[in-house]
């Protein structure tokens, strides 16, 4: 089952040359020297969409479990979760958790490199731009289709660390895109998968500590990403720019 394997999971993370010749005989003429400046790169293309995979391509209830009902045992033991979770974070793990809130993928940063910046890596960051807007389409979909409220509002004790989310909790739109830019991440930087997997899973880790979340809207989260980025596989699009973004980690 879904739920009780990755809130398992979920449990144990969160403790945690030469020029050729010619046979002419003719005197080759040097080629005129142009002054016109080199035409600028062209611009990645604007992020719409369904440009990679279409909203409605998951089949959301055939991928994902309903979510516990509110006041049923699974809910009620994930409330304490939550609770003995925030009781127990670090403060550096909840400032990292509300650095995190505003979702930037440049938190990957911590997993590769300085160098993963948009400056150093235009391509990647055109081709990661366009999967957030894809699978934030299908994650708000899913959102829409069970209207699971926020954790906070089923129980007063969990304390809202960051501002609260306008729209509801299952699964998470947060989990859903690091798990879809850790598929990618992978695919890109394969030899740095343990470090990108592990930075993935932290992203929706810390949403419980927020509060904002439950363990299961991070494990459906993780599920619907993963789903997600398999699907955008059979996509000719999504292929080329992967191709095209890998190339900046070949220099």
């Amino acid at each position: 089952m879904l739920h009780k394997s990755l809130l398992s999971l979920l449990l144990a993370a969160a403790l945690l040359g030469p020029a050729c010749q010619t046979e002419s005989h003719v005197a080759a003429q040097p080629a005129p020297v142009s002054h016109a400046p080199a035409p600028p790169p062209a611009k990645p293309q604007a992020p719409a969409i369904g440009r990679y995979i279409a909203p409605g391509a998951i089949d959301l209830h055939a991928l994902l479990p309903d979510p516990p009902a509110p006041n049923s045992p699974i809910s009620n033991g994930e409330i304490e979760l939550i609770l003995a979770t925030q009781a127990d974070a670090f403060p550096a793990s909840r400032q990292r958790a509300i650095d995190e809130d505003t979702m930037k993928v440049w938190l990957f940063a911590d997993a590769l490199g300085p160098s993963f910046n948009e400056a150093d890596k235009p391509k990647t960051a055109a081709l990661i731009k366009q999967i957030e807007c894809d699978s934030k389409a299908i994650s708000d979909r899913a959102k829409a289709t069970w209207n699971r409220p926020r954790p906070y509002i089923q129980d007063p004790r969990i304390k809202l660390v960051t501002q609260g989310p306008s729209n509801n909790s299952y699964p998470s739109g947060h989990a859903t895109r690091a798990s879809a830019w850790t598929e990618t991440l992978c695919l890109l930087v394969p030899e740095k998968s343990d470090a990108i997997r592990s930075r993935g899973r932290l992203i929706g880790l810390d949403r419980i500590i927020l509060g904002v979340h439950f363990p299961s809207d991070v494990a459906a989260g993780n599920a619907l990403g993963k789903a997600i980025v398999e699907q955008m596989k059979q996509s000719p699009l999504f292929l080329h720019d992967l191709e095209e973004a890998r190339q900046e980690w070949t220099k």
